[in-house]
């Protein structure tokens, strides 16, 4: 099986697969405390990344520690409005990244889901700072990168499915979450804006929610579109 041949036109949206992997999913972020949690976490430092991409702060490195918290240090502070953009990212980041594959998968497309999963792990790699902030990525390139060469359609599908489920519903339970442990993000916004902390938990959680009821329907509704 070459690469990107067949993963295309294995059957997934309304399937036994969605519905099957999706319960798999569930059970691994209830039930896992760290396994999910770390691309979880790569997935929210991802997202402060690209957002000091953007605003042009740059990324001096992330840090993953054993107990799945994380940090990324910008090379430069910036002013109100793009620290703020970056605080405010990493919530919302792995359930629209989870949004996002599940939208790719019902165009018929989870290859690219795959594809993407390789590129942004790459990046996290070469801005890594740390054992666990390399291991994580470098795990998650190298284990795609052979399910692409040699896993089978149907393997590589169920992992391309396995990826949005587990940052739609990992996103909205680690989201809800922060109603009990207000957040480092939070209490920064909180300080700039005067908005309390629970108010942003509160915006994360809809976030969470909005894309894992649309990214649901998107792998588990054949013909559902957004809009």
């Amino acid at each position: 099986m070459g690469v990107g041949l067949g993963v295309n036109d294995v059957p997934i949206v309304g399937e036994p697969l969605a519905y099957g992997v999706g319960f798999i999913a569930l059970l691994l972020v209830l039930g896992s405390r760290y396994l999910v949690a770390y691309i979880n976490t790569l997935a929210h430092e991802g997202g402060h990344m690209l957002a000091n991409l953007v605003t042009l702060r740059g990324t001096d490195y992330w840090e993953l520690e054993d107990n799945a918290d994380g940090g990324t240090m910008p090379k430069n502070v910036g002013g109100w409005i793009r620290k703020n953009i970056g605080s405010f990212v990493g919530y919302p980041t792995p359930p629209l990244l989870g949004l996002a594959a599940a939208a790719l998968i019902a165009v018929g497309n989870p290859w690219a889901v795959l594809l993407a999963s390789i590129v942004l792990s790459v990046l996290a790699v070469a801005l890594s700072k740390g054992g666990l902030a390399f291991l994580v990525p470098t795990l998650v390139v190298l284990g795609l990168t052979w399910l692409l060469l040699a896993g089978s359609g149907n393997l590589q599908a169920v992992f391309a499915v396995g990826i949005a489920w587990v940052l739609l519903i990992g996103g909205f339970v680690k989201n809800v979450s922060l109603l009990g442990a207000p957040s480092q993000d939070g209490a920064n916004l909180a300080g700039r804006t005067l908005i309390p902390n629970f108010v942003w938990s509160l915006i994360w959680i809809f976030i969470a929610l909005v894309a894992l009821i649309v990214g649901g329907q998107l792998l588990l509704r054949p013909g559902y579109g957004i809009g």
